[in-house]
């Protein structure tokens, strides 16, 4: 190295640095310290490279020596604001930005830092405010329009956001970032074909971008192109192959919208393939920061009971998560915010969801939040991540003692929720979204429970009960849950609250509804419409020329092909004769159903929130009973009006030529429909569902004192 040339040494250095070999740069840098004409650069980029290695402290002694030759040298001074920011002295990362800002307003770096550390501090519209100044000293700063656009996005001005990403291309039309955050815009708009058209753009200029790749991968299950999606799942896994995550999104992604029977069969034998290679691979490490994909979300939807499946699902995520676990408790044991004990001889209560904002499951347990015996239950609502602000949320906040926000931390969520010195914890809708299986995990209640929110066992055996109601469990059905199966009283397994709701009935020309055909309303979402179910369809289309079938699409465009596609190969006179409407708001969707002269309820996944939307206006569902909760609701809610000529059947025969009846009697619908008006009060707000699940937890809670004590002392 004595032998090389300062020039030279200097040059090797820099490209050390900019292929990201900071460890090797520093000795050629070091090397420079000693000639007057380098020192202060050698100096300043031995501590750009320390503050690469995530080494700030160090790097500022190197900054200091560089500084002390030269007061006023810009690197320098910019390396210390990133050593600031980097200890989150976002004050002091400002006073520095704004002093090089005010000698060199041309200095984009000094721009970056300054609206990096508002955003750090959670100030968006400062650092908005700071690119906009930004760029009226440089309009053609495409980092800067860029920066601007990703702050319109988060704040939610999209179009705003568009337009400035648009600016980015016309300065460069080659920028493989532009075209990133557009797809991320587009993917937030729930344009999801016109993201993966810009990330196929961003691709084509980066192939090896890991994060896009993996973003097509995430669009392309959105979209239910599977097949497509673990393609490129795979490739993200073979970028990081000791990513549990990683491995597993390339082998446990299931059709949203099923093509067939074919589909759901093949889908699910892949499943059973990643899950048991990964039971077999001990290398495979869990990081909360790969995103995953609600692997288990879609098996509910294929008439199979999948107890045995779910538990090893959730077994391997234990053995993956247990490292995190211990280190959240060892963590929360060695902190000074120990659980208090009790003042209140109240029971504390926790529900837990992402949902409880404007969606159906808000809708199925707003009742028991809202009517909780508050002198027996002090009632707290924890919101988990990315949940909706809205005013249902609101309204349920106000109703209870406590409403928590959980972060993405899960070392902080566990915290939180250990802190809170609950008594029971009540998961409302485990297995649809990724990682809440962790939460169950950490066991911050003595007792915890879930319910018909995800009409199926969690799997998980540290949820103690699943609590349902008699009528709606078949002898036996306790074999299919993981958890204890609670029958409470009764024939439904909800308190469905009628407060506020209001229906204005709307002509059919609201719709552009045919007024000349008897109208069939299939109004679920599209993907818990079985294949099978298409071809009952087809033989009551078949069976019946004049009728008319209305869908609700679903919120993305590509899967409401996907299942019209489908309609088109197994069920062609229904497609022909298929009315899908978009997809509406609740009073509009009880509008619809009065519209619809019939309602059939589909296979294996039938109604649920959507049978008491229904009944409110009166208009019948013909239903098949089946073997399970998710395929009895609508048979127990009839059972529970007592209504005349309940239109309930138990064969597909039957359901085929009740349907048939129906159809064309308006006579005979309209003396169902006069009854179950008169006789809906029976479903509404129910508060002995209420009374007997208070009496439930106080039966839990006890036993599990009892169960404590025979812990601690076994004799």
């Amino acid at each position: 190295m004595d032998a090389i040339s300062p020039e030279n040494l200097y040059k090797k250095a820099r490209d050390l640095f900019t292929a990201k070999r900071y460890n090797e740069a520093i000795p050629f840098l070091s090397k420079l310290r000693s000639h007057p004409s380098y020192s202060v650069r050698a100096e300043t980029n031995i501590a750009s490279c320390l503050l690469m290695l995530g080494l700030t402290r160090p790097a500022f002694r190197f900054i200091d020596r560089a500084l002390h030759q030269e007061p006023n040298f810009i690197p320098a001074l910019l390396n210390r604001a990133q050593g600031l920011q980097a200890l989150n002295l976002f004050e002091d990362v400002q006073l520095i930005c704004k002093s090089i800002i005010d000698q060199q307003p041309q200095e984009e770096e000094a721009w970056r830092l300054l609206a990096a550390s508002h955003c750090a501090n959670n100030q968006e519209e400062l650092a908005l405010q700071v690119v906009r100044q930004w760029l009226a000293h440089l309009p053609d700063s495409l980092q800067a329009n860029l920066i601007q656009g990703e702050l319109l996005s988060n704040l939610g001005d999209h179009n705003k956001a568009i337009k400035a990403f648009g600016r980015a291309l016309r300065i460069d039309p080659t920028s493989e970032k532009t075209y990133t955050n557009l797809s991320v815009v587009m993917m937030r708009l729930q344009r999801y074909e016109d993201a993966l058209s810009y990330l196929d753009k961003a691709l084509a200029l980066e192939p090896d971008s890991f994060i896009n790749i993996y973003r097509k991968a995430n669009n392309l299950h959105i979209t239910s192109h599977w097949k497509e999606a673990a393609d490129y799942y795979k490739q993200a896994y073979a970028m990081r192959p000791k990513s549990a995550i990683l491995f597993l999104n390339q082998y446990l992604v299931l059709p949203g919208i099923p093509a067939s029977v074919k589909d759901i069969n093949e889908a699910r034998q892949q499943f059973l393939v990643g899950l048991s290679s990964a039971e077999n691979k001990p290398d495979l490490r869990l990081s909360l920061q790969d995103e995953a994909i609600p692997h288990t979300f879609e098996l509910a939807y294929h008439n199979q009971e999948d107890r045995m499946l779910l538990e090893r699902y959730i077994n391997l995520m234990r053995r993956l998560a247990e490292p995190l676990i211990c280190n959240y408790r060892d963590s929360y044991n060695q902190s000074i915010d120990r659980e208090k004990p009790k003042e209140s001889t109240r029971l504390r209560i926790g529900f837990v969801s992402r949902f409880f904002s404007g969606h159906s499951n808000a809708i199925a347990f707003e009742g028991l939040i809202r009517h909780l015996d508050r002198n027996l239950f002090e009632v707290v609502l924890i919101h988990t991540v990315n949940s909706k602000k809205d005013a249902v949320r609101d309204s349920l906040d106000a109703v209870c003692e406590q409403a928590i926000q959980l972060t993405s931390d899960y070392s902080q969520s566990y915290q939180i929720l250990r802190s809170l010195n609950l008594d029971i914890l009540y998961f409302t809708d485990l297995g649809m979204n990724a990682y809440e299986y962790l939460l169950p995990f950490f066991r911050t209640a003595p007792v915890q429970m879930t319910g018909w929110g995800i009409p199926h066992t969690s799997g998980i055996k540290e949820i103690d009960y699943y609590i349902s109601v008699e009528e709606l469990e078949p002898a036996g059905s306790e074999s299919l849950y993981t958890e204890t199966l609670v029958r409470l009283p009764g024939r439904l397994p909800c308190s469905f609250q009628t407060m506020g709701l209001e229906f204005t009935p709307l002509p059919r020309e609201y719709f552009f509804l045919p007024q000349d055909l008897t109208l069939v309303g299939c109004l679920q979402g599209l993907h818990k419409l079985h294949p099978d179910f298409d071809l009952i369809l087809e033989e009551i289309a078949i069976q019946n020329p004049d009728l008319a079938f209305v869908f609700v699409e679903d919120a993305i465009k590509s899967r409401t092909k996907l299942f019209l596609d489908r309609l088109s190969t197994s069920a062609p006179s229904v497609r022909e004769r298929c009315i899908p409407l978009a997809i509406m708001g609740r009073g509009e969707y009880q509008a619809l159903c009065d519209c619809v002269d019939l309602l059939v309820d589909p296979f294996y996944y039938g109604c649920g929130i959507t049978f008491f939307e229904a009944c409110f206006v009166g208009t019948p569902i013909v239903t098949l009973e089946g073997h399970n909760l998710r395929s009895r609701v609508v048979a127990c809610g009839y059972r529970e009006m007592n209504i005349e000529d309940m239109p309930i059947t138990h064969s597909k025969e039957e359901y085929i030529a009740l349907v048939t009846e129906l159809a064309h009697d308006a006579e005979r619908r309209q003396r169902l429909k006069s009854s179950i008006l008169t006789n809906n009060h029976k479903l509404f707000n129910r508060m002995d569902y209420i009374r007997n699940f208070e009496r439930f937890c106080y039966q839990a809670m006890n036993k599990s004192k009892h169960s404590d004590l025979d812990d601690t002392n076994p004799t």
